[in-house]
């Protein structure tokens, strides 16, 4: 049997879902480069302590969104190298120009970096288009879908997000999703929530709690439509392209690419802002921490440096391999020539689904609320469909099952038992795969494993897991379940605190927020957008490992010191 152990040495394992730039600036301020003693990285009553305060700075920045294992971390040199295998010849430096060639737009004067905008989309007023899809013009954007949430999960970001389909055989089709094998056009724009969360009688989102209160995140999402300048503006733009190598345009290959931009202060003359691929928020004599030499040494960025996210306040880290933790795929060393491997294609590397159960909407009966968008969410769910395989495969179980991600979305919309035509208009959150049904539901899986996967995995894995190789997908209990060091992983943060804790640990959730809101539960209930109720999730996940309940994460410590 496989083992999470081994499989680590190339993957890692849980939560995290795709933004840019952290909005923690209350914990941003704890994790510049030469601040000691390192500081604890969330103070939330019952989340453990997991900073050694003598570790270096390399340590204190890799607890969480890293990779586990075969460390490869990335660089300037290979993120700019990465960049230039996926568009070699610099055509889109700048995001107008990316939108310009994913035909969100037309052309560059289209784009106004601030202010509300007009939709072309094919859904119709009534979800929010406000004119027919293929219609181009000033400050008008054509997408297939556009949905505004607030991803609560793991970042903390409100996402205003857009997707598109292109027919490569009539690029000017207004139905490109339904064309065989089209290119695919996604795209983030990123805003804080942290301005709408009182630090006193507020939440305190996303530095003092694992979940905002429904104010707060319906006044963040109604600012993020208005698309404002200032302190609650945008402050990166996240691309991708389901698309072929630069080099070979007709190719029928598909792969992820990514081009995040962060978005910059300086207003010109058309009320504009620049945004570009380039790293211009940091001073250029800042260090920032040399993560290939993994020492706590630092370099020092200079202006042409490719934009290194920080995406939650403990450090900032090069992509893509921040964003393969949950879109799948891995790092991996340039070549001897220094260039990145086969034009920047990485197997496994796809888009991530619009999941309502880890998202918050508007709570003021308005155009956001979930409802509202209930069929903007289905058609972008749709499209990330066309990137997963379809075909069946063995998992290391012995299980013959197509991949967790494909199963959850089509029973998201199934209208009845074994529909897969997706004729539901609204996503069911409570569907459970087929590996995870208790007998009582036509399943194999023990008592408990439904309830450990609604209160547990759901919330706090899938998302990341969604994109891992089948071995690691979560699909079935067995596969949750198989001997692993998920354990040590989950359970180790709790053991080992203080001055005790292992400098070089990485945790389950791998996302801080994650992490914050699992174990925020210990101390009493958290409830999420859709309603679902949280509690002791870290003891469920050790009573499902043998570590009997009330205490099952402290009957593992002491055994496992």
């Amino acid at each position: 049997m496989r083992t999470v152990k081994s499989a680590v040495k190339t993957w890692l394992a849980c939560v995290c879902v795709l933004a840019l730039v952290s909005c923690l600036a209350p914990l941003s301020s704890m994790a510049q480069v030469g601040v000691t003693p390192k500081v604890q990285l969330s103070t939330v009553n019952g989340v453990p302590h997991v900073v050694n305060p003598n570790e270096n700075e390399f340590q204190h920045e890799a607890h969480f969104l890293t990779f586990i294992g075969s460390f490869i971390p990335e660089t300037a040199a290979s993120e700019a190298a990465y960049y230039a295998a996926l568009d070699p010849n610099n055509t889109k430096p700048t995001f107008p120009q990316w939108l310009v060639n994913a035909g969100f737009i037309s052309n560059v004067n289209q784009w106004h970096s601030f202010g509300k905008q007009k939709i072309a989309c094919g859904l119709g007023p009534v979800n929010g288009c406000d004119y027919p899809a293929g219609t181009y013009g000033d400050n008008i954007i054509n997408t297939d879908s556009h949905a505004i949430v607030l991803n609560a999960a793991d970042l903390g970001f409100v996402r205003n997000q857009f997707i598109r389909c292109v027919d490569p055989a009539n690029p000017k089709s207004t139905s490109g999703c339904t064309a065989a094998n089209p290119i695919i056009y996604t795209y983030l724009e990123n805003y804080p929530v942290s301005p709408f969360t009182g630090a006193t009688n507020g939440s305190g989102f996303p530095a003092k709690s694992g979940y905002p209160h429904d104010d707060e995140g319906t006044a963040a999402i109604n600012s993020a439509i208005t698309r404002p300048s200032g302190i609650a503006g945008r402050f990166a733009d996240v691309a991708f392209e389901w698309a072929p190598p630069a080099t070979n345009p007709t190719s029928s290959t598909r792969f992820g690419q990514l081009y995040a931009y962060e978005v910059g202060t300086d207003i010109d003359a058309n009320g504009n802002v620049p945004e570009t691929l380039n790293f211009r928020r940091l001073d250029v004599n800042k260090p920032i921490i040399n993560f290939k030499a993994g020492d706590g040494s630092t370099n020092t960025t200079t202006a042409t440096d490719k934009f290194a996210p920080n995406l939650d306040g403990v450090g900032f880290k090069y992509h893509p391999g921040n964003c393969l933790i949950c879109h799948g795929g891995k790092p991996t060393n340039l070549t001897s020539t220094g260039t990145y491997p086969r034009q920047g294609n990485i197997n496994g590397f796809r888009f991530l689904p619009l999941d309502i159960r880890n998202l918050l909407f508007t709570k003021d009966g308005g155009p956001l609320t979930v409802d509202a968008q209930q069929a903007q969410v289905k058609e972008y769910n749709k499209v990330v469909l066309l990137t997963v395989p379809k075909y069946a495969e063995t998992d290391d179980q012995g299980t013959r099952r197509v991949a967790h991600l494909r199963e959850v979305i089509l029973g998201w919309y199934a209208g009845f038992p074994g529909d897969t035509t997706m004729s539901s208009p609204t996503q069911n959150g409570d569907f459970l795969p087929i590996g995870w049904r208790e007998p009582a539901h036509g399943g194999t899986a023990p008592a408990g494993a439904e309830d450990l996967y609604h209160k547990v995995v759901g919330p706090s894995c899938r998302s990341c897991h969604f994109n891992r190789e089948l071995s690691l997908d979560f699909g079935t209990y067995a596969n949750f379940h198989q001997e692993s060091d998920l354990q040590q992983l989950s359970f180790l943060g709790q053991c080992k605190q203080d001055n005790n804790a292992d400098p070089n640990a990485k945790f389950m959730p791998l996302a801080l927020l994650t992490f914050v809101r699992a174990w925020e539960t210990q101390t009493g209930p958290r409830t999420l957008g859709d309603g679902t109720v949280l509690d002791h999730v870290v003891d469920k996940l050790a009573a499902d490992f043998g570590y009997g309940s009330p205490n099952g994460v402290n009957n593992y410590c002491a055994t496992n010191p």
